[in-house]
């Protein structure tokens, strides 16, 4: 079998058997990456189609021949963002201020995205790139740098000349600015990348002060900066370009939450594996500030209704007629997310998010961002967001794994804010023959992140890990009573859901609902035969769940496997 960079060669110097059969390592691949990012084949398919032609056209200016996998990644990623943000047929959300100052009518939109798109088409493939980053997607010149180890200057280059080129094409202003005065071509250039700066933000506040010095010295830019300014007006409003810096976003979380009295909603929430949904519906209200109430029902555990008034949560569950009380510390309680600008906080500190454009869920205007974390040695883990324009409440989260596979969604099906909510939904009424546990002697403390080495300093002693074939993450959990628990996660490269969660500790700390059948089991442990305790829940992210003591320590381990795959995982911890 010949190898790839072989057949990359051979692609190269015109060979149509060897461009064949790197074609049929590519497709699939590539389909399935359109196909996560977009959520429709169709969709999908025209990108990819339009990504190979590029790839067949272009694969001679390959230099690095290693670099092949993310060169035509790229060129897919590219071909699904100009898909996504300009050929929507979306026209609704843009002031017609704008749309009157640049003399675009609101008809005429979705003709000048197309026509932007086709120019963008046209470019090559450097300049495509920058423009796409910096235009569609909004990223900063300095990270388009460093995304492609080229100098700052060499992006606003290659921005320049496809800007220019665009300009040229679209031929928007040439009717309305015929007076406009002939420059030489250098100073042009000259100038051009001085207005981009200047209106970009990207010069320094020394050099800022001597362009506005200079500006006032000539009056004759004042038209060409205004040309520029519009130009980029105009490009930003057919591309949907959308940034939102951390600063404009908790503006934003400071306003929905000053407006917020209380919300209404219904969740399904899906977890995949091999295509197959597993789906979990909860039923929630809130009631600012500090009163929460969920519904849900497991197959296995029934109906459990969980009731938090300011530091204090009621839980109560009818099929094991059983209702605890306890006391979370205020850390805890926010860690808890009860209240959903939280997600806000985590969108505004992430900085690998971007903004896909307009689309609507259940009739609402959403904004659609994107996530990606990167997956050492693999593809990004991607993340879809969708979030209520006019509330910012967060309705679809869809999770992908590095491979492009949908492993979790959640959906808002129900919304309603502002109702007025009743403070008695909050007071939970039990039966009468239910007594009431009441565990609020002691103030449960948030899970702390610590390293591996505080584990030790925590535990006392050397903890029991597994063997290093996965990425983990240590929690620390203060248990009543002062005494303190491990919880350790396990993750496979590239998968957003831990694999196996491990808890060790000094006490008891499995709280098993009473109504769930525990079956005897014998396994390994420790170079050791331990009696333990096996529950079998059959749903992600804990379908088997294990109960051990050994040495005065007390373990439990769940996660996604059957009952012989947990054990196995298991006797690897040492």
């Amino acid at each position: 079998m010949i190898e790839r960079n072989e057949l990359i060669k051979k692609a190269q110097a015109g060979d149509l058997v060897a461009w064949e059969s790197l074609l049929a390592q590519v497709y699939p691949l590539a389909l399935r990456q359109a196909r996560a990012m977009l959520r429709d084949s169709d969709l999908a398919g025209d990108a990819v189609q339009n990504a190979l032609l590029k790839m067949h056209t272009h694969l001679h200016t390959l230099v690095e021949i290693a670099a092949f996998s993310a060169w035509w990644r790229r060129i897919v990623t590219n071909e699904v963002y100009m898909i996504l943000r300009l050929k929507q047929r979306e026209t609704e959300g843009f002031e017609q201020g704008i749309l009157q100052q640049i003399g675009l009518a609101v008809d005429e939109l979705v003709v000048m995205r197309c026509e932007l798109a086709r120019a963008l088409q046209l470019l090559p493939i450097d300049q495509q790139q920058v423009v796409i980053d910096v235009d569609l997607l909004g990223v900063s010149l300095l990270e388009v740098a460093e995304r492609n180890q080229i100098p700052v200057g060499t992006v606003k280059s290659r921005l320049f000349r496809a800007r220019e080129r665009l300009q040229h094409h679209l031929e928007v202003f040439r009717e309305v600015r015929k007076e406009k005065k002939k420059m030489e071509d250098k100073m042009a250039i000259n100038l051009t990348d001085l207005f981009y700066s200047y209106l970009e933000e990207t010069m320094n506040g020394a050099e800022r002060a001597k362009f506005e010095l200079d500006l006032a010295k000539h009056p004759e830019w004042a038209k060409e900066l205004r040309r520029h300014k519009d130009f980029l007006t105009l490009l930003h409003t057919l591309t949907g370009k959308m940034t939102l810096s951390s600063t404009e976003i908790m503006e934003k979380i400071q306003i929905v939450t000053a407006q917020l009295k209380d919300y209404e909603q219904i969740v399904d929430d899906t977890y995949f594996e091999q295509g197959t949904p597993q789906t979990l519906t909860s039923h929630s209200w809130f009631l600012t500030p500090d009163l929460y109430r969920v519904e849900s029902r497991h197959p296995l555990m029934g109906e459990v209704v969980v009731v938090v008034k300011g530091v204090e949560a009621l839980t109560y569950m009818e099929d094991a007629k059983q209702a605890v009380k306890i006391k979370v510390s205020e850390d805890f309680r926010k860690q808890m997310g009860l209240d959903f600008t939280d997600s806000l906080k985590l969108m505004a500190a992430d900085r690998n998010s971007r903004t896909l454009g307009t689309e609507y869920v259940n009739g609402r205007p959403t904004l659609h961002l994107q996530f990606n974390q990167k997956v050492s040695g693999k593809e990004d883990m991607v993340t879809h967001l969708w979030m209520d324009k006019d509330t910012w409440m967060p309705l679809v989260t869809e999770l992908y794994n590095a491979n492009h596979e949908l492993v979790q969604r959640k959906v808002v099906r129900e919304l309603r804010l502002n109702q007025g909510l009743s403070n008695e939904l909050f007071n939970l009424l039990l039966p009468s023959d239910i007594q009431v546990l009441d565990n609020t002697q002691e103030i449960i403390q948030p899970i702390e992140e610590i390293t591996l080495q505080e584990v030790k300093e925590r535990l006392g002693e050397q903890p029991y890990l597994s063997d290093g074939e996965f990425q983990t993450m240590h929690q620390w959990m203060k248990m009543p009573g002062g005494e303190g628990v491990l919880l350790t996660q396990y993750f496979v490269s590239g998968d957003p859901i831990a694999k196996l969660t491990v808890s060790q500790g000094k006490v008891a700390h499995a709280n098993i609902p009473p109504q769930l059948e525990l079956t005897p089991v014998s396994f390994e442990f420790a170079s050791a035969k331990i009696e333990g305790s096996y529950l079998e829940l059959g749903l992600k992210p804990f379908k088997v769940f294990l109960v051990w003591s050994y040495a005065d320590r007390y373990y439990t381990a769940g996660g996604d496997f059957d009952q012989k795959g947990l054990l196995l995982a298991v006797s690897k911890l040492s």
